[in-house]
Parts: structure tokens; sequence; C-alpha cells
């Protein structure tokens, strides 16, 4: 968080919070009353003062108003970078730049969306960013996979059933897990729509 955003806060603690107008979309852009933002020092603040509270909504910080952020999906947005190779340590960053160094998890919903849990928590990837990520994946004991196996594994996980299908993170495999899109936010803690507390 900024120095200048907490100073604000010590300033002024008790400023009502805003809900309804900041949201995250499933490709990572910040949406403004349902508008792209464009402007790059906005975003980059934004992206620094982003944070959950201690109920599991998120959140930026602007200045001493909190301003709660409606997440399209997850609250975090993961995109392949370009310069690792896929499944190695670091091949992934955030939608607000950080790069991640360790998978926890990985889950697959009844979309076919690839969904990781990671040390700041669950991101999803960005659907543009998944035939560049499939490299990654393999079967539990390190195995390259058929086109073929490939698609039934994805077919299994999206229908709700275990399927052997792994992701490589370094030299670890995780094992993909099934999962349905309404029980994400309850499994992984977070609030995808915050809204103020009752009068």
């Amino acid at each position: 968080m900024d120095e200048s955003v907490q100073n604000a806060l010590r300033k002024w603690p008790n400023v009502p919070a805003a809900y309804g107008w900041l949201a995250l979309d499933r490709r990572g852009d910040w949406l403004l009353e349902g508008r792209p933002l464009r402007h790059a020092r906005t975003i980059a603040f934004i992206n620094r003062n982003y944070l959950a509270d201690e109920s599991g909504a998120w959140l930026f910080q602007n200045g001493p108003q909190k301003v709660y952020v409606s997440l399209a999906y997850t609250p975090w947005i993961l995109h392949r970078r370009a310069d690792h190779a896929p499944g190695s340590p670091g091949a992934l960053s955030t939608h607000t730049g950080t790069t991640l160094s360790e998978l926890r998890s990985a889950w697959v919903d009844e979309e076919g969306n690839l969904l990781l849990d990671t040390a700041l928590g669950v991101g999803l990837l960005d659907d543009r960013d998944l035939v560049g990520y499939s490299p990654a994946f393999c079967d539990p004991s390190g195995r390259p996979l058929s086109d073929a196996d490939f698609t039934d594994a994805l077919a299994r996980l999206m229908a709700g059933d275990p399927a052997r299908l792994g992701l490589r993170d370094g030299d670890r495999i995780l094992e993909a897990h099934p999962i349905r899109r309404a029980d994400v936010p309850a499994h992984f803690g977070f609030i995808a729509e915050p809204m103020p507390p009752a009068p």
C-alpha cells in the first residue's frame, strides 16, 4: 500500500466505503461504472493498493476510502509471461503485475476455466493464455499427454469427475481437481460481489 494512502487512513479513518462502481473483469481489466479504465497511472495506483479485508471482500484503498471491487470471477487474473516456459516458476503473473513463484493447486470448472491457487489467493488464467500455457499440462507422473488424452481428461474434469491431469510447476506436478464455478468463492474464501452492511 502506498505511504500516502496509509497517511490518509490515519488522518481520516472513518470515511464511508464505496460499492458498485469498480469491477475487475475476467481478463484483468479494471472497469469504472462498466467502462474499461485506460489511464496507466490510475491503473498502477489501483494495482498497488488492491487488497482484501478480513471478510474476504476485495477492495481498492483510495486514500482514506475503501472502494469495494465487484469480481467477474476470481480476485486475481493470471497471465502467461512470454519470457518464461509454461510450467516453470515465474511463468505467470497477476493482473497487477506480480510474478508468481509457486502454485498451490489447480482446478478446472464446468466451463473449462483453469483456476490456480497461489500464495496471493485463487486466480483465473486469462482465456487468451490457455493455448500458450497448455504445454504445462501432463499426466500425474509428468509425462506429456496426447491431444486425445488431454481432451478426455479435460472433459471429465468439466463434468465434475476426477481425471488424471497434472500441471507442471517447476519440479512439482499438481493434480488438477474439478470444481463448480458456483462453489469457487466459498471454497477459496472470497466475496465476489461485496455489499454495504445492513443499516
